[in-house]
């Protein structure tokens, strides 16, 4: 049986369209393949603008950057025809909106008729949105996650659905809010946070770390601006920019004669201006909606574009925990393999995608235009395996840390009343002894000479009962 494309398949090879799509290839006939889908002969659409479009918008997942490219190629009277054959036709508005949103123009076609029923843009039983806004002209009710100029979009997946049934926010606020150690967890889960994000840039916790959980406990409750992103960027580095990133920007290793070897390219600095527009537009769209799918979206797409020189790894976690609610640092850490394929999903297409050359000063220089690339993206698969990441917090990493806080205090009360030490020197004797599984080791023992043999053992023993809980969670959990 002879194959017959369809949907985006169809349309990027008719109108010559070069966009990545993670969308299996539709088609009619042929043999399964893992990258395809395939539909019975009654679902092949005529081989025309509208039908393909219309089989895409239907059938298939929302591809932005294949209807812009589409949109920027296609004849427009071709479009217009079809919209006013089809004026209350559900798909036939979402393509005339698109088409306006998505290139900034407006088709030859008078407004929808008042008597015609809103549709939504977005599917809300599919995707995870914004607050609707109507736009009368098409009849549609605008609540794309995003702006034409930056929308990422996260589909509601049954791995997505799974998390959402779990409630895990609501069952993180009923089990811990009223915790008597939550607030001191908080601050001290903060603390790790920080340290943790450092550790994934292989950068010493030192005092820039210090001068970084400050910002981020300043910046927590407040929403982001340029000048916020800035002040925050000052706070990671030595040299900050004044401003968006001014040059070229690329990850990667180096050859032995020094050429760059990139693993991920960066948005030019010239699209920069207009892509943090946008993202910022986006970042308050998003800001009070799903915690996951607004995290994720905005804090990869943050980290892909790449608006500084550095710091944008840390400033990319601090919204994952800003927007997703949880600090999940250590659970990246933990699963620094799975956290990099995350970013190279995203980053090898455009790395794929883009032209480069080396300059005289060893950079990387943008030779076409990639800024499309970094305007719309589906971030459904990072954003699963950040929702594991929060459900391992949630569930594991915080009863194990409010039960090492309550321990703490106990230990430290109980050695106190009986041997009187400075407080800096009773805090270090508990941590080291906990680290080492309730035992001061040999190497330590030296730091606190000013103990007895029998007082060191009197220690030993409090800390081993009142840990007791605390190391059976380590031992049924090492990787937390």
């Amino acid at each position: 049986m002879s194959v017959h494309y369809c949907g985006y398949e169809w349309l990027k090879r008719t109108y010559h369209l070069d966009v990545e799509s993670l969308n299996p290839i539709a088609k009619v006939g042929g043999a399964k393949s893992p990258d395809s889908r395939i539909y019975r002969p009654e679902y092949q659409p005529e081989d025309t603008l509208a039908g393909h479009l219309l089989f895409a918008l239907k059938h298939e997942n929302l591809n932005l950057g294949i209807l812009k490219a589409l949109f920027n190629t296609c004849d427009t009277k071709e479009l217009e025809q079809w919209i006013s054959e089809n004026p209350q036709g559900m798909q036939s508005r979402r393509a005339w909106f698109f088409y306006e949103w998505l290139t900034g123009k407006e088709l030859n076609l008078p407004d929808a008729d008042t008597k015609f029923k809103y549709v939504d843009a977005l599917d809300e039983k599919s995707y995870y949105t914004a607050e609707k806004i109507n736009s009368p002209r098409h009849k549609v009710r605008n609540n794309m996650s995003g702006v034409a100029g930056f929308c990422w979009l996260v589909r509601k997946t049954p791995a997505m659905k799974e998390f959402d049934a779990k409630e895990l926010y609501k069952q993180m606020n009923d089990a811990y809010s009223k915790h008597p150690m939550m607030g001191r967890a908080e601050a001290f889960l903060l603390a790790k946070d920080s340290q943790k994000s450092f550790e994934i840039e292989k950068e010493k916790f030192d005092n820039r770390a210090v001068r970084w959980m400050k910002t981020v406990r300043a910046f927590m409750g407040s929403r982001l601006d340029d000048a916020k992103l800035l002040e925050m960027q000052k706070q990671l580095v030595s040299n900050p920019d004044n401003g968006w990133r001014t040059d070229f920007g690329w990850i990667g290793d180096r050859l032995p004669d020094a050429t760059p070897l990139p693993e991920h390219i960066s948005a030019h600095p010239d699209a920069l201006g207009s892509l943090m527009e946008s993202w910022l537009e986006a970042y308050s769209r998003m800001f009070d909606r799903h915690p996951v799918a607004a995290a994720t979206a905005l804090a990869y797409g943050f980290v892909i574009i790449h608006p500084f020189s550095d710091g944008n790894g840390r400033i990319h976690r601090f919204i994952l925990h800003q927007l997703g609610k949880v600090p999940v640092s250590s659970e990246l850490l933990e699963s620094i393999d799975d956290y990099i394929a995350s970013l190279e999903k995203i980053s090898a297409p455009i790395l794929q995608r883009s032209d480069w050359t080396v300059t005289a000063d060893y950079n990387v220089a943008l030779i076409n235009d990639t800024s499309e690339l970094y305007q719309y993206a589906d971030v459904t698969e990072q954003a699963e395996y950040i929702y594991q990441c929060i459900e391992k917090f949630v569930t594991l990493r915080l009863p194990q840390e409010l039960e090492y806080l309550s321990a703490f205090d106990e230990a430290r009360r109980i050695i106190d009343d009986t041997h009187d030490m400075p407080d800096k020197d009773l805090t270090l004797l508990v941590n080291l002894c906990v680290q080492n599984g309730g035992k001061l080791s040999k190497k330590k023992r030296k730091l606190f000479e000013q103990l007895s043999d029998e007082q060191v053992a009197f220690a030993e023993c409090a800390i081993q009962e009142v840990f007791a809980d605390y190391f059976d969670m380590i031992k049924a959990n090492p990787s937390v």
